[in-house]
C-alpha cells in the first residue's frame, strides 16, 4: 500500500523551510554491541557518570552516536548511585541481554566508587532512522528547459536537420528504452572511453530512429552539438525547492549524496547547476560500470561513505530504476511524483522533496 506525503511546508514559491532544529550536539561514543542495540531499538537508556560534558546535556539536545549516527535526548534522570538506578530504571532497557544483577556487574566494573561518586545519570535516547539520503538526479533534483526533447530538436536545428518533438520523442523512448532492457544484470568498463563508446552508439540509434545516417565524423558533430546545448546556462535547473531542502537536510546532519544513471559528465552537471557543495559523493553509472536497477551502484556508493543500506534513505522519480534498485540493495526508498501520476505503488510517495521531512519525522 503507498503511504503518499503532501507535504504542508510545500509552497507555490517552493521556499518555506523547517526551522532549524534545537538542541545543541555532542559526540557520543558507545561500545558495541550496546551502539547496535541502540540503533536497533532494544536499548533505549544509555547510562554514564556525572562528568562535566555529561552534566550540560538537557533534553532535546542532539547526539552524533560514535560520530556517525544522529540521535535526541529524550529524558534524563541523575541518581546517587547504581543501584538506585536500577530500582528506578528498567535494566532492560539499559542492556537488553543482562539480568539487573550482572548489570549492576558491569556498571561497577566499568565505574570505580570514585566515579559513581559523581553522580549516575541515565540518558533515554532515541536514534535517528537514517543517517544518509541519497537522490537521483534527472527529473528528482533538476528538469530541463527547455525539456530534453526540445534540446535535442534545437541541436538538430543547428546543423541544419528539422524533426518535430514527438518524433524525437519516441525515438529516444525506444532507443534508450532498448539500451536499458537488461540493465537489472548488466554491467560494462567503468573508464570515459567506455563511456563515449555508449554516448555515440545512443547516439547513432537515435539518428537511425529518425532516419538520418550519419558516418563518424557527422556522428561525434552531432554529439557535440547536443552535448553543447545541454551545457548552456539555464537549461538545466534545480527544482525549486531543491536547494532549500538540501540545506535543511545538512542543517540537520544528514550526509548527502547522489546515484544516477548518468554519463560520465555528472559531476560538471552537477557543479554547472551549483549543488555540488551539497554532496559528499557524486556517483554515476558510468563510474560504477552498471545503470540502476542493478544493486552494484547502490552498494558502491555505500562503501565510498561508509553507509549502511538498512540506514540510509533513497529518493528518486522512477520506480522501475529507483525503487526497485534501491530495494535490491537494502535501501529504503521514496518514489518521487511531481506530477501525481505514480498510481498506487508499494512504497512511500512524496509531491516534492518537502515531503521527505514528514518521512524523516523531522
Amino acid at each position: 500500500m503507498a503511504v503518499s506525503i503532501q507535504s504542508t511546508r510545500s509552497r507555490t514559491d517552493g521556499q518555506e523551510r523547517p526551522g532549524k532544529p534545537a538542541g545543541r550536539l555532542k559526540v557520543l561514543w558507545i561500545r558495541e554491541p550496546y551502539l547496535s542495540q541502540i540503533l536497533a531499538g532494544r536499548k533505549t537508556v544509555e547510562v554514564r557518570v556525572g562528568y562535566e560534558n555529561i552534566q550540560r546535556l538537557q533534553p532535546g539536545d542532539r547526539l552524533k552516536l560514535n560520530d556517525r549516527h544522529l540521535a535526541r535526548v529524550q529524558r534524563i534522570e541523575r541518581y546517587t548511585s547504581f543501584e538506585e538506578l536500577l530500582d528506578q530504571e528498567d535494566a532492560a532497557a539499559i542492556a537488553p541481554d543482562l539480568a539487573s544483577q550482572a548489570l549492576l556487574d558491569a556498571l561497577r566494573e566499568l565505574y570505580p566508587p570514585e566515579k559513581e561518586a559523581l553522580g549516575v545519570v541515565a540518558l533515554e535516547i532515541t536514534p535517528r532512522r537514517y543517517d544518509a539520503v541519497l537522490f537521483d538526479m534527472g527529473h528528482t533534483l533538476v528538469h530541463f528547459d527547455p525539456p530534453e526533447t526540445a534540446i535535442i530538436q534545437l541541436a538538430m536545428r543547428d546543423v541544419g536537420i528539422e524533426r518535430s518533438v514527438e518524433e524525437i520523442g519516441a525515438a529516444v523512448q525506444l532507443v534508450w528504452g532498448e539500451y536499458y532492457r537488461d540493465a537489472a544484470t548488466a554491467t560494462f568498463a567503468a573508464t570515459p572511453d567506455h563511456d563515449r563508446k555508449t554516448q555515440l552508439r545512443l547516439m547513432r540509434g537515435l539518428l537511425d530512429q529518425l532516419g538520418l545516417k550519419a558516418d563518424d565524423e557527422v556522428l561525434e558533430a552531432h554529439e557535440a552539438r547536443i552535448d553543447l546545448r545541454f551545457s548552456q546556462p539555464g537549461v538545466m535547473r534545480p527544482f525549486p525547492e531543491v536547494e532549500n531542502v538540501l540545506a535543511a537536510l545538512q542543517e540537520r546532519d544528514y550526509r548527502l549524496g547522489i546515484v544516477s544513471n548518468w554519463s560520465w559528465n555528472l559531476r560538471d552537471r552537477v557543479a554547472q547547476v551549483a549543488l555540488d557543495g551539497f554532496f559528499e559523493i557524486v556517483w554515476a553509472s558510468a563510474y560504477a560500470g552498471c545503470n540502476k536497477p542493478h544493486p552494484g551502484i547502490f552498494f558502491q556508493a555505500l562503501v565510498q561513505m561508509d553507509l549502511s543500506a538498512g540506514r540510509t534513505l533513497y529518493v528518486g522519480d522512477s520506480y522501475a530504476h529507483d525503487v526497485i534498485g534501491a530495494r535490491s540493495a537494502g535501501l529504503d526508498v521514496v518514489l518521487l511524483d511531481r506530477k501525481g501520476a505514480a498510481g498506487g505503488p508499494d512504497c512511500p510517495v512524496v509531491g516534492d522533496l518537502w515531503g521527505l521531512f514528514d518521512l524523516l519525522g523531522e
